[in-house]
């Protein structure tokens, strides 16, 4: 006699045992040290990496990992507007140096010590990718915390369109100065031989300032006006030409305070009445 079995009868299944607590305890143990080597590996790259940027050890020192990040991308972005530095582009032959950048050279070291001023390089779309510590006597704010943020951030609101204008190459008062052959790579991606131009700028924006009223100076509503002048630099490649950043010196204006005020030999005053027609001129 035959048996018949059950269709809704399910196959036998090998129970899977529970791991005890030992090998529970292991594997979370194996799981902790694997993340605490990856962070310790982590750690160990992100401060060579800040061994890299050209910033006192100090300073370096100090950096978290997203300030890390940050300097170290404007200091790549800051490689595609001045491709060879104070030096030689990596890997290519020394070209035959130029008056202009022999001079620049030499005065280059010794010009954040004589300048009532700081120097900055701003990209086109208004990262911040280079500004001297010096910035820090006129705004109170340091050349890490501004470095790689957005100058928006930190001018007035009212200037942002001036601003814009700036960093464009059709700014309606642009001067093409300076022409050279470049070391750069195309901004386009567009192999070929490439040209660098010069615009000048020079314009008048307002800047936080975050320092004590009685070293502010000119201060409005937490914002001081900065003299700004410079150059717009931007790359030629065939019929294309692209902004590569603004390179500017800023100066904080003088006190109202001031009533003597030394003339050099490249200065002259004048005086002129509201609506624009001079009173006054000196003989210089």
């Amino acid at each position: 006699m035959k048996m018949k079995i059950a269709n809704n009868v399910a196959p036998c299944r090998k129970e899977q045992r529970p791991l005890s607590f030992d090998a529970t305890a292991i594997m979370k143990e194996k799981s902790k040290n694997a993340a605490r080597s990856r962070r310790e590996k982590e750690n160990s790259e992100f401060l060579e990496l800040a061994k890299l940027l050209p910033l006192p050890s100090a300073i370096t020192s100090q950096l978290d990992k997203a300030s890390v990040i940050r300097l170290t991308t404007s200091y790549l972005k800051m490689r595609q507007v001045f491709p060879d530095g104070l030096g030689d582009a990596w890997g290519a032959a020394p070209p035959p140096p130029q008056p202009r950048e022999l001079s620049i050279r030499e005065l280059g070291s010794h010009l954040l010590q004589t300048l009532d001023g700081f120097i900055f390089v701003v990209a086109p779309d208004g990262k911040i990718m280079y500004i001297s510590e010096t910035a820090s006597v006129h705004l109170g704010l340091s050349q890490v915390e501004l470095t790689g943020n957005s100058i928006y951030e930190y001018i007035h609101q009212a200037d942002h369109e001036e601003m814009s204008a700036v960093l464009s190459l059709q700014h309606p008062h642009s001067y093409l100065g300076h022409q050279y052959p470049s070391l750069g790579y195309p901004v386009g991606g567009t192999w070929g031989p490439t040209v660098d131009v010069e615009c000048e700028r020079a314009f008048f924006i307002r800047m936080k300032c975050v320092l004590a009223k009685r070293n502010a100076g000119l201060t409005t509503s937490g914002y001081k006006v900065i003299h700004c002048s410079g150059y717009l630099r931007a790359r030629r490649f065939g019929e294309a030409t692209a902004p590569l950043g603004l390179i500017a010196v800023g100066h904080s204006l003088p006190p109202s305070a001031v009533t003597e005020l030394k003339l050099h030999s490249n200065m002259f005053m004048f005086r002129a009445s509201l609506d624009m027609r001079l009173i006054f001129l000196d003989a210089r």
